[in-house]
């Protein structure tokens, strides 16, 4: 049972048989740091009250605790501060928590973190003792021990007003000294005889990591104000830009309308709806004239394109950076600047990109690209500019955003710390963050797909309907000198690039927790297949995609696509809406990579699990993996590469499986019940989600039956798995082997869809 004690003037925890010694309060008043001069802790109604006194600051902290459930293995802190004094007090960091040292059991060489960035940046486990291992988290940190089985969460659930920190002195023993969280006001004023609440502190202790992480996401998400959004679909959609250059090369309007028509004759019956149009919509490509439609790329003008687009089936789609505001954009600039909207760092305004390389500025000398500015998201200028952009753009008809840079206007939660905000009501950093958010929200309407990137990710919930959790992947660029991809538009052969796979795996599986919890998680951004891509590499970036749950902007120009690359991606689609499991993302930590991913699929009709393995390396991957350290049922199970079409065999529970160097494999696991089964499909990914409505075994009549969907005119196959002792009644069209290990059969239906479900059934006889 947890336990939260007094000795002396400070407070012990024991939780879950981690301890937390030598806590004492500390708060930030007026630039100076006062430790407390007075800790008590007594019983409440509903828990305990601990309460604070910094007499030297004349401030009070109160914190409700209780303890959770009957595991008492979690104690929520519900804390506020009072100004006794009779002056205003500027806050910065209050600390709820300030401990000495922190304790988990187990093995110290085996104690690994996974922290949580402010921004979007390179997620992975680190071990604690490691010298690149962070030493400061945003919101929450993870440890665990598996030596010791336990796992023990440090942090905030709600974080929309303050920014909120976790940070500890060092990890390289057992015993983590200096562990502190902190919730940062920025200098807000707090009134004398006012009281103002902290966000909420948790402390969670377990033998499940992955327990404790999801339990988290799923009290941010109830917190959560607003509401997090419920996107329902998974978006699909075109951008092009990896193989075709609409910037210098060819006209943009002709490559994107060519390329939408490609779509529904080549991919017609698949739910591809929108086009990303990005930067080339701008007349110089300069941030801030947001309205400035480049008429040269785009003859149609705006409302022109966008009723050419939805005769097609499409909607557009723009991106927009609503802190950016240009520097050669002079009149507006000087506006702005003479009314007090851009932000500020040490009295001039705030630049936080020091040259624009993108659109016609991505020609010109280094030297003579413009800088960017940002915008005070206080300002009510700022806010009824960006208002107006937006209410302008759904006018149009856009009903996708990806809004990008948002790094720039969230204070302290990224790299770009500022003086003030026009509003002192607002705490700097999320609070005014979000406000600005709720802003660009409200005018872009609900009915329009809002996707994050380059910013924040917890502090976007409930504004925006889906984030990008990982990187740039996939991503082409335009081919001017002064891109890294110059004098080509693709970067292959470097999985750990910044539009490579292995960045976003990684961060697929550290941020899966929050995927349709608190917004869809984007991990896969652009997917592009074509050569020349080589074919494991479009594989490993067809998984990334399918069992990430992520919406996808397809990179390769269709129109000219090689069919094969084609029918990959076609086997991505339907998008599936889960995300899958990292099976070891704590036995992985840096620099290694989480490898194994476990996706659960639950039909009427049964339940089957997908493994899926990726490999990097030079050499092959060998592993083995038990029923138990997958989380899958227990008895024999079937297993079947999708790749290659084969049948391993029959496993009671475990299985020996050998990925080649640089690729991935796609395993289906079935439970063995001892009659004809489905073994796997080659029509999509998941092997049965979403192309397998039905499937039903007659132990009556010992038949087999089922029925598939794919768009009218596909192909593709089912492959049943039948014991040994049975034998089919009617070969007629059917490819039938005869497995040499076990004298199980193996059977191949092909399936032609003419616009209805195709309809199959195998019967057996003794």
């Amino acid at each position: 049972m947890g336990e939260l004690t007094r000795r002396g003037n400070e407070l012990e925890v024991r939780l879950g048989g981690v301890e937390l010694r030598g806590w004492r309060p500390h708060i930030e008043a007026n630039g100076v740091l006062h430790v407390a001069s007075e800790v008590s802790l007594h019983k409440s109604a509903s828990g305990l009250v601990v309460t604070a006194h910094f007499e030297a600051a004349a401030l009070g902290l109160v914190l409700h605790a209780r303890l959770s459930d009957d595991s008492g293995e979690m104690l929520v802190f519900e804390g506020e501060i009072r100004n006794d004094s009779g002056a205003p007090v500027s806050l910065g960091k209050v600390y709820p928590l300030w401990s000495e040292t922190l304790e988990i059991p187990g093995d110290a060489a085996a104690l690994v973190m996974l922290p949580q960035p402010g921004v979007i940046s390179r997620r992975m486990v680190y071990r604690c003792a490691a010298p690149d291992c962070p030493r400061e988290s945003k919101v929450k940190t993870l440890w665990y021990n598996a030596a010791g089985e336990t796992a023990f969460l440090l942090g905030f659930d709600t974080f929309g007003r303050c920014d909120t920190v976790v940070s500890m002195e060092s990890a390289a023993a057992g015993t983590i000294p200096g562990v502190r969280a902190a919730a940062d006001f920025g200098g807000w004023n707090l009134a004398p005889g006012e009281t103002t609440g902290l966000e909420r502190l948790v402390l969670a202790a377990g033998r499940d990591p992955h327990a404790l992480l999801q339990a988290w996401a799923d009290r941010a998400a109830a917190a959560c104000v607003p509401r997090p959004r419920q996107w329902e679909d998974v978006p699909v959609g075109w951008l092009g830009w990896s193989w075709v250059d609409c910037f210098h090369v060819e006209n943009y309007e002709e490559v994107m309308l060519r390329n939408c028509r490609a779509i529904r004759e080549r991919l017609g019956g698949h739910d591809i709806r929108y086009v990303w149009l990005s930067i080339g919509n701008l007349a110089e490509g300069s941030p801030g004239a947001w309205l400035d439609w480049n008429t040269s790329a785009f003859p149609s003008g705006p409302e022109g394109l966008v009723a050419k687009l939805n005769a097609l089936g499409f909607r557009l789609g723009l991106w927009c950076a609503p802190f950016y505001l240009c520097s050669d954009l002079t009149e507006l600039v000087q506006r702005f600047e003479a009314e007090g909207a851009l932000l500020q760092r040490s009295g001039k305004p705030l630049v936080v990109c020091e040259a624009w390389r993108y659109g016609k500025h991505g020609n010109k000398p280094e030297a003579e690209r413009p800088c960017i500015y940002a915008l005070d998201p206080s300002h009510p200028s700022s806010q009824a500019f960006v208002a107006r952009t937006f209410e302008t753009y759904r006018r149009w008809g856009v009903r996708y955003f990806m809004i990008d840079f948002l790094n720039a206007g969230c204070g302290t939660v990224g790299p770009y710390p500022y003086d003030g905000l026009h509003d002192p009501r607002l705490v700097p950093g999320p609070e005014a963050y979000r406000r600005f958010l709720g802003v660009v929200r409200e005018a872009c309407g609900d009915d329009t797909y809002l996707l994050s990137s380059s910013g924040p990710t917890l502090h976007n919930a409930g504004f925006v309907d889906a984030v990008r959790t990982g990187n740039d992947f996939g991503e082409g660029r335009q081919i001017s000198p002064a891109s890294f991809f110059y004098p080509a538009s693709y970067i292959i052969n470097q999985a750990g690039f910044w539009t490579g796979p292995l960045f976003a795996l990684r961060n697929q599986a550290c941020s899966y927790a929050t995927h349709r919890k608190l917004f869809i998680n984007d991990s896969g951004n652009v997917l592009t297949l074509d050569s020349p891509l080589p074919l494991e590499d479009a594989r490993i970036h067809a998984a990334i995609h399918t069992f990430g749950g992520s919406p996808a902007m397809v990179g390769d120009d269709v129109d000219r696509m090689a069919p094969e690359r084609l029918e990959l991606l076609r086997r991505t689609l339907p998008r599936p809406r889960d995300v899958a499991f990292p099976v070891d993302l704590f036995d992985t930590p840096h620099p290694d990579y989480p490898k194994i991913f476990r996706y659960t699929v639950r039909k009427l009709w049964g339940r089957f699990d997908v493994v899926v393995v990726y490999n990097f390396a030079a050499e092959a991957l060998v592993r083995t993996l038990t029923w138990r350290k997958l989380g899958i049922g227990d008895g024999p199970h079937l297993v079947w590469e999708f790749w290659n079409g084969e049948y391993l065999g029959r496993f009671d529970d475990e299985v020996h499986l050998t990925v080649p160097p640089n690729s991935v494999r796609i395993f289906r696991l079935t439970p063995d019940r001892g009659h004809p089964c489905v073994l796997g499909t080659d029509m999509h990914l998941t092997m049965g989600d979403k192309e397998l409505r039905e499937v039903a075994w007659d132990a009556k009549s010992l038949t087999l039956s089922g029925r598939a969907w794919r768009p009218r005119g596909e192909t593709g196959h089912v492959f049943v798995h039948a014991p040994e002792g049975l034998a089919v009644t009617d070969p007629t069209g059917l490819w039938i082997a005869k497995d040499g290990r076990d004298q199980s059969l193996i059977i191949k239906i092909a399936l032609h869809f003419d616009g209805d479900d195709a309809a199959w059934s195998v019967g057996f006889a003794p």
